[in-house]
Parts: C-alpha cells; structure tokens; sequence
C-alpha cells in the first residue's frame, strides 16, 4: 500500500493542466471547502489529495502530499482536514472533500485531486487567499423598527500582513451611489493601523429613504459585502396596502357572484 502511494505521489509531480483548473478565492482565517468528485473509477481506487504552494520551499515548489482516502499523508498540519465518502453505487463516484481552516497566505497555491488510476482525469484548484472583511452589526439583513433614530454600520478590512492597508480604498455604497462625507444625514470616520482599517458609517434621522442595499467595497472590488436595511414601517405600510387591494379585489368578486345569482 505505502509502495502504490509513493508510485502515485511520483506519477502527479508533472505540469498541471492550466484548462482544468477551477480558480477558488478564500478570506484570511476563514474557513474553504474544496470538492472532488472522480467517475469511472473502480470501488477499491485511492484518491489522492496533493498541494503545490505558491510561495518555494527550501528545496524549490514541489508538490506536498496531503490524504489519501481518509489517511492523513502529513502529520505538521492540523488545519487540513478530509471528508471522504468512498465510492457511490448510485452516482458512480468517488467523493472527497478537502476542508482547510483558518487560512492564510501560506495556503496559496495548487491543490489536486487524483485517483491511483492512469486513465483519470484530476481535479485542480487554484487557491487565493484575499483580505478579511467583517460587517458589524451583521451582514445579510437588518430590519430596523419605527422607533429607531439611528445605526452604525462599520466595515473593518484586514489586509494580508505584508500589505499596509489604505483607508482611502474602503467605501460605502447605498443602491449602488457612493456615499460621500458630504451628505448630512451619513457621516463617515475612519480608523486605521498597520495592516487593518475600519470606515464607519454613521445614518441619522433613520426614514424610509435609508431603507435598501448598502455595501462595503474594498479595492474596486477586490472584496464586496452587503447589508441589506428594511425599515419595518414601510414594510407594515406595504402589507397594509396589499390587504386592502386584496380585500377590495375579494368583495368585489363576492358582489359579481351575487349578481350573476340574482340574474339566473
């Protein structure tokens, strides 16, 4: 067994298949899944998981093995952990899933998948690892009541540790309009150190207006997260409205089916 994994270890240090590649970002000290699927493989096959980074090593980049089926090749990293389900009667398929946790910038790199037979194809991934960005109160969505006067969304980057961050790349954005420092009612601070910057967003005097799609964009694009606000008066409005036409459109109905029974 230990003799077919070495053989098969050896068999993939060729030049990867640039066309079967799939390109995977992931945020710093998150975590990413990456997922195999190999047809046409004999139940009994090894699959094979294999990591080229992209920063050399002492002896130059070379390819470090990682699993094979649900044995760990590699005993220094914790992080890398393997789902492998085996051979699918129904589907035919061999399933395996490559989680690595926390990331950072020594994950970059290649990863592939192989199976210990000639003839199959692998599975290739190509990892980057991008800045974090975390949104507080929450990303998502943020239902705001009619009582409340005001909120505070901030928008903290932490960049890779060998970039200093610019604060001035961080902005706020409402349905798709930048927010500028001059409008009153939404005031802007920045706070920034090292590696980290947080552009706070200030809303007052909180109306319908301030409701919708407000998002932290980070290096024209580079990392993009939303909040979406819905003010709870404007939904309360709209359902009032909607069960007014629809109680409208029911008595009317019930008024024609009166008539059509009178006229029989």
């Amino acid at each position: 067994m230990i003799i077919q994994l070495i053989l098969l270890i050896i068999t993939i240090t060729g030049i990867v298949d640039s066309s079967n590649i799939r390109f995977i970002s992931g945020e710093l000290d998150s975590i990413i899944s990456l997922r195999c699927e190999i047809a046409q493989l004999p139940p009994n096959a090894v699959i094979t998981w294999v990591y080229r980074p992209r920063a050399p090593t002492i002896d130059g980049i070379k390819w470090l093995p990682l699993y094979a089926n649900a044995r760990r090749l590699t005993q220094n990293n914790q992080r890398f952990i393997v789902d492998y389900s085996g051979y699918n009667l129904q589907t035919e398929k061999h399933l395996s899933i490559l989680t690595i946790n926390k990331l950072n910038v020594s994950d970059e790199g290649i990863y592939m998948c192989k199976s210990n037979q000639y003839q199959s194809s692998a599975n290739n991934f190509n990892l980057t690892v991008i800045p974090l960005m975390k949104i507080l109160p929450n990303d998502g969505i943020i239902e705001l009541n009619h009582l409340q006067r005001s909120i505070n969304l901030s928008c903290t980057i932490r960049e890779l540790d060998q970039n200093i961050i610019d604060p001035l790349k961080i902005k706020w954005y409402h349905n798709k309009h930048e927010i500028s420092h001059q409008r009153n009612s939404h005031l802007i601070n920045k706070y920034s150190h090292n590696n980290q910057a947080t552009l706070i967003l200030y809303i007052h005097n909180l109306s319908t207006n301030d409701s919708g799609l407000f998002t932290c964009n980070y290096d024209n694009g580079l990392i993009i997260k939303d909040v979406q606000i819905v003010y709870t008066s404007a939904v309360l409005e709209y359902s009032r409205s909607m069960s007014s036409k629809l109680m409208s459109t029911w008595l009317l109905l019930v008024f024609i089916m009166i008539i059509i029974f009178i006229i029989r």
